[in-house]
């Protein structure tokens, strides 16, 4: 089954600042600290679940924040009730979207001069709620275009405004009915440029595709606006929060279907619902199909990362010039996999909210990878340790760093007690660790193996890999940002980020190639690294796709970001053949 993504499906910039909010408050909370959402932070059930399961209450009286650090939700709250948590010694985390807050300013401000406010949008809808609360008590919430004509005529100053997620298509109704009793009535056209951009592109999919499945909570008004915008366009939709809600039966009539998402729908809810239905095959199974299958056991089972491995010794010796041994990259292929491998369990909770099925195939195939990651461990420090004894040395250090990445280590914090720190809590650590592993175990192990002269060209080749490691393993981590923020991963994305992680990128790729241009011009690496630019050209693309493309953390995508260190190290193998 082919299935098209939108690209616009997925939280939006309000729900992805409130769950900034509010993890930013659980990682900066003291001892005794009591921090709750007053109301459900979004419409999304499993993410409120895992904020519970972080210790985030859903408050929904505000005599029980008193004292408590409250968290307002993107809908936003009317101002009588932001005053009472005030009264109960409340401190306000305001996490209200940009957008509703601009709406409450408007509402606001025209009250101020006693217009009427009518509102388009749903009654009970906590977003609504909130704006009614600035009208002062002179406004009014319809949903149909016939509720117009039971306004009172008399009313002279009147505003309209819309629910931000309210369907573009009947605000346009109601607005011309509205001007047509209101002729000096004042529009303000307040649904959020996320929802028209998203109606838009639903709109457009549906006569591309058999089918649209509209992926979010069935209490989020955006998302059912979504789905009301799909079955306006006469096309059979699906409304569901899981996979879990679509029948495999009814799926099977459609060869290609659509698929977007309400604002409050993470990626990792909507990966579940593309892999499902590309799981659903027709009677014969397509060549593409395979090549799928093929590429997720590559890419699950770490078999690119070795092979990425046992290829860079090539290219960091064709770089330097220094002789080098097959040893070398077998060396570097058996640490890089059993590190990858055995530290999958320390990363499950994100793997699980990222990709759900790697999350299953990992569980499936657990005791497989475990023994052979601790079989490849055995059998690099045995080929170091035929090498040499200062290889066996630098590649025993190196296991013993990746085995105890999240092994706690327990320190004094004070005469009494004691604190478990390890290195995976060190803000980066996962994104810098990595690369610096790889640079070590592809240059410094056959340095020190070798007993080679040049020790600047070996420093060189060292920063060379790195900064290569660095953008493949940054750019794997954009692709898994939400679920790594959820469960407190600190990547440099969570840390600073998407936005900030793709300029640093930026620069680091401007900085590799300058490296590449420069270092044969030192007398630093030989004119290899002027056959390894197109690999920069090659990242830079691969970073915009993970920009456009965030949900499709699939194997394809992934595939292609490994297999840009794989086509350095087989250049590197063959100038090594040829040139050398």
């Amino acid at each position: 089954m082919k299935v098209i993504v939108a690209k616009t499906a997925g939280f939006c910039k309000g729900v992805k600042d409130a769950l900034e909010v509010t993890l930013n408050a659980i990682q900066q909370r003291k001892e005794g600290e009591r921090i709750c959402t007053f109301g459900p932070l979004i419409h999304n059930r499993q993410v409120l679940k895992m904020l519970e399961e972080k210790g985030i209450q859903e408050v929904a009286d505000i005599e029980n924040c008193a004292g408590k650090k409250v968290v307002i939700r993107a809908h936003g709250i009317p101002p009588r009730e932001r005053q009472a948590l005030h009264r109960m010694d409340a401190r306000l985390l305001d996490a209200t979207c940009k957008r509703v807050a601009k709406v409450h300013a408007v509402i606001k401000r025209h009250a101020r001069r006693g217009y009427r406010t009518v509102i388009v949008g749903d009654a009970d809808h906590a977003e609504v709620i909130g704006l009614m609360g600035y009208t002062e008590g002179r406004g009014i919430v319809i949903d149909r275009v016939e509720q117009v004509e039971q306004l009172p005529r008399d009313w002279e100053k009147v505003l309209l405004v819309a629910q931000t997620t309210q369907n573009e298509e009947t605000f346009r109704e109601i607005t011309e009915a509205f001007l047509k009793r209101y002729p000096k009535g004042i529009v303000k056209n307040t649904i959020c440029g996320s929802t028209h951009e998203r109606q838009a592109e639903v709109r457009e999919m549906c006569s591309q595709v058999e089918a649209m499945v509209i992926v979010g909570g069935y209490h989020s008004g955006n998302t059912v606006r979504l789905v009301e915008v799909a079955r306006e366009c006469a096309i059979p939709t699906y409304h569901v929060e899981t996979e879990a809600d679509l029948n495999q039966q009814d799926m099977e009539r459609y060869s290609c279907v659509g698929i977007s998402a309400g604002a409050s729908t993470p990626n990792w809810m909507i990966r579940s619902v593309v892999h499902y239905l590309e799981s659903i095959q027709t009677r014969k199974m397509s060549r593409k199909y395979l090549l799928k299958r093929a590429m997720e056991l590559l890419a699950y089972g770490n078999l690119y990362i070795a092979v990425s491995a046992a290829l860079l010794p090539s290219a960091m010796q064709a770089m330097t010039g220094f002789p080098g041994s097959w040893y070398d990259g077998l060396m570097a292929a058996f640490y890089a996999f059993a590190m990858h491998s055995l530290n999958i369990y320390l990363d499950r909770n994100a793997i699980k909210l990222n990709d759900p099925s790697r999350a299953a195939f990992y569980q499936r195939w657990r005791l497989a990878f475990t023994g052979a990651g601790v079989a490849a461990v055995v059998a690099a420090l045995w080929i170091a340790l035929d090498v040499g004894f200062l290889a066996f040395l630098v590649m025993g250090v190196l296991v013993l760093l990746g085995i105890s990445y999240a092994v706690p280590v327990f320190l004094p914090s004070s005469w009494q007690s004691l604190y478990a720190f390890k290195l995976k809590d060190i803000p980066t650590s996962k994104t810098f660790s990595v690369p610096i592993a790889w640079a070590s175990v592809t240059v410094i192990v056959p340095y020190t193996a070798h007993a080679l002269p040049g020790l600047d060209r070996a420093i060189f080749a060292f920063w060379i890999a790195f900064l290569m490691v660095l953008v493949r393993t940054a750019m794997l981590d954009l692709l898994a940002v939400q679920g790594d923020r959820l469960v407190g991963r600190e990547t440099l994305v969570v840390l600073i980020g998407e936005a900030k992680t793709g300029h640093f990128l930026v620069g680091t790729l401007i900085l590799l190639g300058l490296s590449l241009v420069v270092g044969p011009w030192a007398g630093l690496c030989t004119s290899f690294s002027y056959v390894m630019l197109p690999a920069v050209a090659l990242y830079w693309s691969q970073l915009n796709m993970c920009f456009q493309n965030r949900l499709k953390e699939d194997p394809a995508f992934v595939s292609a970001i490994e297999s840009t260190l794989i086509g350095v190290g087989l250049l590197g193998l063959l100038w090594n053949l040829v040139v050398q």
